[in-house]
């Protein structure tokens, strides 16, 4: 099946949506479906075995990689490239994938959209737009990436009908032989992109309350980059606690899983996390995840199964804390993720994906959208 995957962000850009959708239609494509990613982010013509499609060239909407690409150019580009299902990815802000999805419904393509965000906090704009668009009425299968996620979109369409597309990873690459040698102290990670909506300063806030109330009881690596990160820094050697907590910037994923191997307690403190991929990652890896209840998190860590859910930074402080004084406790859990795998394999995934895409087919039974297709974009 020839697959066009609609995203404003792609590689080069770094993040959860711009990985995810490089992933899923690499995974197609070497399965045998003929898969390729339209965008507006600026880069490299191809990036591995996945055609990409540049549009807006020279046409800047906002900052970062939104572009103005109308709706009927859109369309032929759509043509064109002789999809024959479109796959729009949606996160809180994107005016590319808006339009492909009603010029592709419109066109009587079967379109199915993934939102990749949690759109909460911005639930009365978008209800306000997709009431406007008639989105809940347009003949496409909606998705999530998580329960959390898919009730926003439903509250955002009116009680429409929402699936769940989670995300997906290779456990291979990430599970290990077994657990790491015993260290002196603990190694509590985090991976996130160093912006105000990971939350990079709350999360820094507990380490060091913990760094002065637990001395020399653990360690903390903090991976990732963003304008946040120099911030960090300095507050960290402000502190005197470097020798504790280590912002280590940006790292491949080699780098990261061996970090991973060797801790014992991962942290996600974004209350907005509609998926959270690199937990899954430690999860996979065999490390406890703490992080906040009421995310996408919960759709793969159950409490005192494979970790703790919060509903509070104080609480993720006492929780933490608590660990650190019941190390027993931390290695139960550990032993239960390293002896289990989670259910969202790429094989999993794509057997997701196929049976939404085959109800996106059967939901499209004509252009019943089409005097929308001319309207800008």
């Amino acid at each position: 099946m020839r697959v066009a995957h609609v995203t404003d962000v792609y590689l080069p850009r770094l993040g959860g949506v711009e990985l995810q959708v490089s992933d899923l239609a690499a995974h197609q494509r070497r399965r045998g479906d003929n898969s390729l990613v339209i965008t507006t982010t600026e880069g490299g013509d191809q990036l591995g075995d996945v055609p990409v499609l540049r549009l807006g060239a020279g046409r800047r909407l906002a900052a970062g990689p939104h572009r103005r690409v109308p709706a009927a150019e859109l369309s032929g580009v759509l043509r064109v490239c002789a999809a024959e299902l479109v796959h729009v990815h949606i996160s809180a802000f994107s005016p590319l994938s808006w339009t492909a999805a009603r010029v592709a419904a419109a066109n009587g393509l079967p379109t199915v959209i993934s939102v990749h965000s949690m759109w909460h906090d911005i639930l009365p704009l978008v209800r306000r737009y997709a009431r406007r668009q008639r989105a809940a009425s347009w003949p496409v299968e909606w998705t999530a990436v998580s329960t959390a996620a898919a009730q926003a979109v439903s509250a955002a369409l009116d009680g429409a009908v929402v699936g769940v597309l989670p995300n997906g990873i290779d456990p291979g690459d990430w599970q290990t032989v077994g657990p790491p040698a015993e260290p002196p102290v603990p190694t509590l990670v985090s991976v996130m992109r160093m912006v105000r909506r990971k939350r990079p300063q709350a999360l820094l806030d507990i380490l060091l309350a913990l760094h002065a109330s637990h001395p020399a009881r653990f360690r903390a690596v903090l991976v990732g980059d963003g304008p946040h990160l120099p911030r960090l820094r300095r507050r960290v050697d402000a502190s005197g606690s470097a020798g504790a907590i280590h912002l280590a910037g940006a790292l491949s994923r080699p780098a990261i899983r061996g970090i991973l191997s060797d801790a014992q307690l991962y942290v996600a403190p974004a209350p907005r996390e509609s998926f959270g991929i690199a937990a899954l990652e430690a999860r996979t890896a065999g490390l406890p995840v703490v992080a906040r209840a009421g995310t996408g998190i919960a759709d793969f860590i159950r409490p005192e199964v494979e970790g703790w859910l919060v509903g509070s930074d104080a609480m993720l402080a006492t929780t933490i804390a608590g660990l650190l004084d019941d190390p027993a406790r931390l290695a139960a859990v550990a032993a239960h993720n390293r002896s289990t795998t989670p259910a969202m394999s790429w094989p999993a995934v794509l057997g997701a994906a196929d049976a939404i895409y085959e109800a996106a087919i059967r939901r499209q039974t004509g252009p019943l959208l089409r005097h929308t297709a001319g309207q800008p974009g």
